[in-house]
């Protein structure tokens, strides 16, 4: 068994220390087989990317035939005995199943590790948000303008290790260790990509700033995880610049006149020559022939202003106006009670993003046009 370590470019790592509050504990690793299926294929060699020093590093544990398998199975099983996260890509659908199944093979016990990162299933819902043909590891390095040395893939590389396996030439063995530590360095960069889930998913933002200009809501705000690539998206009403570690929110504007809706209108008299709803307790000061029992559809009071689209599904204190009862789509007032409370802003904005990503609180997809 050949064991191979080099160190990573540290202007490639930068980004690993805001990914990762404790890198020293993250193990990355990538698989080379023999073929799809652990039946009839065997693992020749697994690659690891670690943190450890001041460096991120890559160790390489190559069998150099079949029967150096086990050994390096062992190897990798102990040396990772140690992390208590692992990282991939696709992992959970290909290398860590058929890590297990060779183990159980060969007779070695296989212990994974509490926590799992698969770097595919945390970016692949946001395929079509970076405008990508597919998620492939190579897709989402050219995306970030990275360009291989190793003019292979995995199925080429079969052959040339197949013939290194025979007659040991170091000529056939460095495109196989170039691919895999490729692989490795690719994967560094594309963890830069946990920027956007964190954006999306997790509220991965300050507190956002409100201005309005042109009829429009703008809340700019700093991301905890810098953008590796500028992206920017668009969703109805709602369109969204990031670069770097600052992103912009834009909003289109409503103005003119909305109706708030209110929820008990039986407890609620609609007065026709006014065209708004007051409470009972009101109404029986107006002459009866003046009012009637509301109904859902004129229980409302009307309000003039400048609005805002609600993202949907969205809830909070703040009163939700409507152009009539049937609408679907909500909006909020833009005054300065809106614009000065932080956490309502903070909310919107989550909600937003959630439409622009496709995926909103109740699941739904949602259509988005790439700028």
């Amino acid at each position: 068994m050949k064991i191979q370590d080099f160190i990573l470019p540290s202007e490639n790592c930068t980004h690993m220390g805001r990914l990762f509050s404790h890198p020293e504990e993250a193990l990355l690793f990538d698989i080379e087989t023999t073929g799809f299926s652990p039946r009839n294929a065997f693992v020749y060699l697994i690659g690891c990317a670690f943190y450890s020093g001041s460096d991120w590093r890559v160790r390489q544990f190559l069998a150099e035939d079949a029967r150096q398998e086990r050994q390096v199975l062992e190897a990798f099983l102990s040396f990772s005995a140690s992390f208590p996260l692992w990282v991939h890509f696709n992992g959970h659908t290909f290398d860590v199943p058929f890590l297990m199944s060779r183990a159980r093979t060969l007779g070695l016990s296989f212990a994974q590790p509490t926590g799992q990162l698969d770097l595919y299933k945390s970016i692949s819902p946001y395929k079509n948000l970076l405008q990508l043909p597919g998620c492939r590891q190579k897709q989402l390095e050219e995306y970030l303008g990275i360009h291989r040395e190793d003019p292979y893939h995995g199925g080429e590389l079969i052959g040339l290790y197949l013939a290194y396996a025979k007659n040991r030439s170091e000529e056939l063995l460095a495109p196989v260790l170039l691919h895999n530590r490729e692989d490795l360095s690719g994967l560094v960069s594309v963890c830069g990509l946990l920027a956007i889930p964190s954006l999306f998913e997790k509220g991965g933002f300050s507190v956002p700033e409100a201005s309005c200009d042109a009829g429009a809501l703008s809340l700019s705000f700093q991301l905890k995880l810098p953008m590796p690539a500028a992206i920017s998206c668009q969703a109805g009403s709602f369109c969204l610049a990031a670069r770097q570690d600052r992103a912009v929110l834009r909003v289109s504007a409503h103005t003119g006149e909305l109706k708030y809706f209110y929820p008990d209108y039986k407890n609620y008299a609609y007065l026709p020559l006014e065209d708004q709803a007051i409470h009972k307790s009101v109404a029986i000061y107006v002459d009866k022939t003046q009012r009637m029992p509301a109904t859902a559809a004129t229980c409302y009071t009307r309000r003039q202003g400048v609005f805002v689209p609600a993202p949907r599904p969205f809830s909070c204190q703040a009163p939700l106006f409507k152009e009539n009862h049937e609408a679907r789509q909500t909006f909020l007032l833009m005054d300065d009670a809106f614009l000065s409370n932080a956490s309502l802003l903070t909310e919107y904005v989550k909600e937003a993003l959630l439409v622009l990503s496709g995926r909103n609180a109740a699941g739904s997809q949602q259509k988005r046009t790439p700028k």
